[in-house]
């Protein structure tokens, strides 16, 4: 048996090592309060329309740590380049990470480079650590109870929908700029006020809620009908043969929200520049434990399946 393309290998290397999976932050002993988490990037293209897998990893690091409820201070980088990258599209991935550094309100700490030679390793490769305080408990996916709603913070699939549709040349990407976003702002205040928070990455928000279905023990019902997806990016995944509830995202978070402070919440989320078209898609159930369902606009439900062929990966 060997590691295919799509293996989920950073939860079965932490599993090894005893460490926090999938990226998530961890704290212990003495660095209590400490919370830490990382992740290795890749993109395919690695440079794209209206960001880089530079903004990508930033944005990345900052949300997995924003969304366990911690504060993100600081970043540190590692960063392998291919031997023949032109001087030009290194400064554009410098730029670009000290950019989005400074959006996201984080300094960065440390970095380290290295070339190796073209062809090993997808022209640029970069690991994100995000270091931050914790001022509240950890949010776990356990805290989830019946009645919570499922919240989004923005249209799904357009990050999918961008990166696909330029390694095909197809052109559809001047219709749908990649979604990619700093999101510890939006955050920032709610924490409180959630049971749980998770980004929508690679996978789409239907890997996201296969996951808290499992992890919380509950079952989850979505309203399609509900689902926010813009009407380009709809047009561009049918084409690519993609469901949005599938495609990656890189600026949107999935929110588990008490039932008495969901129209607060999206309230507050609607008045931030990422969080606009915050919506209510489901609500957490107390029958069918583990379970995901999708309500089609019928009204009748079906299990939310993984797809038949796992989507293209290495766009996140």
């Amino acid at each position: 048996m060997a590691l295919d393309q799509d293996a989920d290998v950073g939860v079965l290397v932490a599993e090894a090592l005893g460490a926090v999976g999938d990226g998530s932050a961890g704290e212990s002993g003495a660095l209590a309060g400490l919370a830490v988490t990382t992740r290795v990037f890749t993109a395919d293209p690695p440079f794209f329309d209206n960001g880089d897998i530079g903004r990508l990893a930033v944005c990345g690091a900052v949300n997995d740590l924003a969304a366990t409820g911690a504060e993100p201070r600081q970043l540190a980088l590692g960063i392998v380049l291919e031997a023949g990258l032109p001087l030009r599209l290194l400064h554009r991935l410098t730029d670009s990470l000290r950019d989005a550094a400074r959006e996201a309100g984080v300094a960065v700490a440390a970095v380290d480079a290295r070339v190796v030679r073209a062809g090993e390793a997808d022209r640029v490769l970069v690991t994100a650590t995000a270091l931050g305080t914790r001022r509240y408990p950890a949010l776990r996916p356990a805290a989830l109870r019946p009645g919570d709603r499922i919240l989004v913070t923005a249209p799904l699939g357009d990050h999918a929908a961008h990166l696909m549709s330029l390694r095909g040349a197809l052109g559809y990407e001047r219709l749908v700029p990649t979604d990619c976003a700093p999101l510890a702002g939006i955050l920032a205040g709610l924490v409180p006020r959630l049971r749980y928070a998770r980004p929508v990455t690679a996978g789409g928000l239907a890997a996201v809620l296969r996951t808290c279905a499992a992890a919380s023990g509950l079952a989850l019902r979505v309203d399609e009908p509900a689902l926010p997806v813009r009407e380009e990016t709809r047009a561009v995944l049918a084409a690519l043969g993609l469901d949005p509830l599938d495609a990656a995202c890189a600026g949107v978070l999935c929110l588990f929200v008490p039932p008495d402070a969901a129209g607060g919440v999206l309230q507050t989320l609607r008045a931030h520049a990422y969080g606009g078209d915050s919506v209510a898609v489901g609500e957490v159930l107390a029958d069918g434990p583990g379970t995901v369902q999708l309500a089609g606009p019928d009204g009748v439900s079906r299990p939310l399946l993984p797809p038949a062929d796992p989507p293209a990966a290495r766009l996140r």
